[in-house]
């Protein structure tokens, strides 16, 4: 009986120590859900010897957020004979997420609460059919999938597959060393399948080693398939741009391996960079892969780097790259001449000549339009104060044809020796010899430029890598210039130029074959840009390059003697209109325009240009003789021009003087003002004080000799020719006395008695009337109609006699047969010979 009570008694403890040890896990789980904050529900209980099941069960967690999770038969199963020993199983799980506004500052603390709850879940969870609505990029997004994660001891492994339409991601996962022993060594293994096909492995392993952990493991990453798929997922999650993502390279693989030093306290990423140990990468990219905005790239590259003093170091570089650029878009906003098509990049190690340094050889192939090949020796000081040295770098480059607006330049070919330093605060490159920019030919509108050279030995480039200044030498030699203002010759610019992003000047001397020489400086600022030109004086005597390089100098113009000095400044101020000032100045001037010889003439010209207006000073202009055939001078002119650039011929000419001396007398212009926009313009010329003693000493009149002063107006009257219209012309009172002795007249009057009395009174005829009109016509005839009263004291004891005569002369052959009588240069003996040969035939005509 005691025996039978006894199992009585344990029958009936067992179920009331069940239900007492349920009523305390039911009450701590209560307390545990009260804790956060969650709402459980759940319908059909089934407790069993296996475990417990729930048909369908619902839990909703409100704590700054809302969090509703919903599954169906919903199992937690402890299987003494089975490991893991518990294990929890769901199917058709649909999770809710809605977040607070501030859940993104909490998200550090969830997880932290999760980790936390790790060692109270089931050793072993099995969820299939798990569809999750949470936030993403796009609002709310949708994974679907399933899950199993199995912890044994301290193994922690996880297989975790999303579904997306037609494809999947697998991922996998096994984690050892969770016991957090010191001792104890963490391994990693990760796997990640698409659609598949294995992309990534990954094998990490963390062991302690005295007060340090060394991480050490390796990365492979296979050949990509086409998951453009996946690139469309992700951009949902976050703000991936799918669209602009190139395709994926079918042959591409890279294997890293490393093995670093860790501190026990490793907490933040910052960590794993100054660590110190050694990291090893190889790339390869066998087939051309779109690199976005550079092109398509292939090739391999191979990356050694060691980290021994807390900074990084790479201990071997070894690259060969190919790059097709010719749809990249950055391409198009360089000249088509100045387009590769392909470049290809080579890397190989060298042998350092220090410590901690990367010696490199580079080697740059381009083919397309332009053709270039670079070569450098590279020495790379890696340090936290780092330091490029380029030993040499050399670059030829070569293009057929260069369009560059307007302008062409054909056969172009630039050399570059190129040596220096580069750190993060100082550049000092420069350029050795043989460093040169050539054209062949280079065209623009007007200007076509042959065999053009710049030499760019001793250029340099120093200063901050952000703000570097450009300085040295220059010289640039043209064989052969034309434009429509120049002779064709060949020009020469040597100088210096200094320049950076706020300034830029330029400062040399520009040489003409032709011996033209001027000092020339630019200066560019944000202000504006100026530019003064100083030409050096010219001694004549020596030749006239001036002739020699203008194409507009007057063809009938010859300069002899004299000095010419001049300047010019012209300035573009950003923002308002150009202002420009030159200056010619010449002194003692000597030579031959067409058929007259200059002496002596000394003059200055001053140009402003302020905007649209153009003024032109002469304040003084003077030469001591112009001799046409009659020597004349001295001439005195001073004078402006006003006029618009618009219309530069077309202003108003003012003289305050104007003043040529002529035998004795002087031709003169009172002050006036003209409009040159009138088809011709007439000059009302004052004659004052000419001699008839100087005029009939060379008038080639045989015996004619006199004496008296002549004055008179001139209207002059100037448009494609010359003319003059209704001339007047007296002598001064008292009168004077002609004088003339011709044994041919004589002769004639001897046959004819009214000839013999003109030639008898002329013998000796004291005039108290001398007046005559004055026509010079287009055709260079000029008609005098002269009215002369006197006597001859010898004839009839001087009664009045009058005289009316009208005279004819060619001037320009007069002025022609008067110099052919002296001894003048050989071209104004050309030039009239020329003119005479011209002037027979029209005269035949006619």
């Amino acid at each position: 009986m005691s025996r039978r009570r006894f199992w009585l008694s344990i029958c009936i403890a067992i179920p009331a120590l069940l239900s007492l040890l349920a009523g305390y896990v039911g009450y701590r789980v209560q307390q545990l859900l009260e804790e956060q904050h969650i709402e459980l529900d759940w319908q059909g209980f089934t407790l069993t010897w296996r475990g417990l099941q729930l048909h369908e069960v619902t839990l909703i967690q409100r704590n700054q957020g809302e969090l509703q999770a919903h599954a169906k038969h919903l199992q937690l199963l402890w299987l003494a004979n089975e490991a893991p020993r518990y294990r929890l199983t769901a199917q058709a799980l649909r999770v809710d997420w809605l977040p607070a506004d501030s859940q993104d500052s909490r998200l550090g603390a969830n997880l932290r609460t999760m980790l936390n709850a790790l060692p109270w879940l089931p050793r072993r969870i099995e969820l299939d059919d798990v569809q999750a609505q949470l936030p993403c990029s796009n609002g709310r997004c949708v994974l679907d999938g399933e899950l199993d994660l199995l912890r044994l001891d301290d193994t922690l492994q996880l297989r975790l597959r999303l579904l997306r339409e037609n494809h999947n991601a697998l991922l996998q996962a096994h984690l050892q060393g969770l016991d957090d022993a010191l001792d104890s060594t963490r391994q990693l293994q990760l796997t990640i399948h698409l659609d598949e096909q294995q992309q990534m492995e990954l094998h990490s392993d963390l062991a302690a080693q005295g007060d340090a952990l060394q991480w050490s493991g390796n990365l492979l990453l296979a050949p990509l398939q086409e998951i453009a798929w996946l690139a469309a997922w992700l951009s949902e999650w976050t703000p991936l741009d799918a669209t602009n993502l190139p395709t994926t390279p079918q042959q591409a693989g890279i294997i890293a391996r490393w093995q670093l030093q860790l501190p026990q306290t490793t907490r933040q990423l910052g960590d794993l960079l100054v660590a110190p140990g050694w990291l090893r990468v190889d790339a390869q990219l066998p087939q051309p892969w779109p690199m976005p905005g550079l092109g398509l790239i292939s090739g391999e590259l191979q990356l050694d780097l060691h980290n021994t003093t807390g900074l990084w170091q790479a201990r071997k570089l070894h690259g060969d790259l190919h790059l097709d650029i010719r749809d990249a878009p950055w391409l198009a906003a360089l000249p088509s001449g100045l387009r590769a098509n392909h470049l290809q990049l080579q890397l190989q190690p060298l042998e350092s000549r220090v410590d901690n340094e990367l010696a490199l050889q580079l080697s740059l192939a381009g083919e397309g339009a332009l053709e270039m090949q670079a070569n450098a020796e590279l020495g790379l000081q890696q340090a936290r104060d780092w330091a490029l040295e380029v030993r040499q770098l050399q670059l030829d480059a070569r293009s057929k044809r260069v369009d560059l607006g307007n302008n062409r330049a054909d056969g172009l070919q630039l050399n570059l020796d190129l040596s220096g330093n580069v750190t993060a605060q100082q550049l000092q490159l420069a350029l050795a010899a043989h460093s040169r920019l050539e054209i062949q030919r280079l065209r623009g509108t007007d200007l076509d430029l042959r065999q053009v050279r710049l030499s760019l030995d001793g250029l340099g480039m120093a200063g901050a890598p952000h703000a570097p200044r450009l300085s040295g030498p220059l010289t640039l030699r043209v064989q052969n210039l034309q434009h429509p203002q120049l002779q064709a010759q060949g020009w020469q610019w040597q100088g210096r130029i200094e320049a950076d992003d706020a300034h830029q000047k330029l400062d040399g001397a520009l040489l003409a074959d032709s011996g033209l020489s001027m000092a020339l400086g630019l200066n560019n600022t944000a202000d504006g840009l100026a530019l003064n030109a100083t030409l050096d004086e010219l001694f004549l005597r020596a030749g006239n390059p001036l002739a020699q390089t203008l194409a507009s100098w007057p063809p009938l113009l010859t300069l002899e003697n004299g000095r010419i000095q001049g300047n010019a400044s012209l300035d573009l101020p950003s923002g308002k209109p150009l202002q420009l000032r030159a200056k010619l100045n010449a002194k003692g001037l000597a030579g031959i325009y067409d058929r007259s010889t200059l002496s002596d003439v000394d003059g200055e010209l001053q140009l402003q240009l302020a905007g649209d207006r153009l003024q032109l000073e002469l304040p003084s202009l003077s030469a001591r003789q112009i001799d046409p055939g009659i020597a004349l001078g001295p001439l005195q002119v001073q004078a402006n021009y006003q006029a618009s650039l618009k219309h530069p011929m077309a202003g108003k000419l003012s003289h305050q003087r104007a003043e040529l001396g002529i035998l004795g007398g002087s031709l003169r212009l009172e002050p006036a003002t003209w409009a040159l926009d009138q088809s011709s313009q007439l000059l009302p010329l004052k004659l004052s004080g000419l001699d008839l003693q100087e005029l009939f000493r060379v008038y080639p009149a045989e015996g004619l000799e006199g004496n008296g002063l002549l004055d008179g107006t001139l209207p002059l009257r100037l448009g494609k020719t010359l003319s003059i219209e209704q001339g007047l012309i007296e002598a001064r009172t008292p009168g004077g006395r002609l004088r003339f002795h011709s044994p041919r007249i004589r002769a004639m009057g001897q046959a004819n008695p009214g000839m013999k009395l003109v030639t008898d009174a002329l013998e000796d005829f004291h005039y108290d009337l001398l007046s005559s009109s004055l026509d010079y016509d287009q055709s260079g005839t000029l008609r005098l109609g002269m009215r002369l009263h006197g006597q001859n004291p010898a004839i009839e004891q001087g009664r009045p006699i009058h005289f009316n005569i009208n005279l004819e002369e060619d001037i320009p052959t007069l002025l022609a047969s008067l110099q052919l009588t002296d001894k003048v240069s050989d071209i104004i003996q050309q030039r009239i010979q020329q003119r005479m040969r011209q002037r027979v035939p029209q005269e035949t005509k006619e």
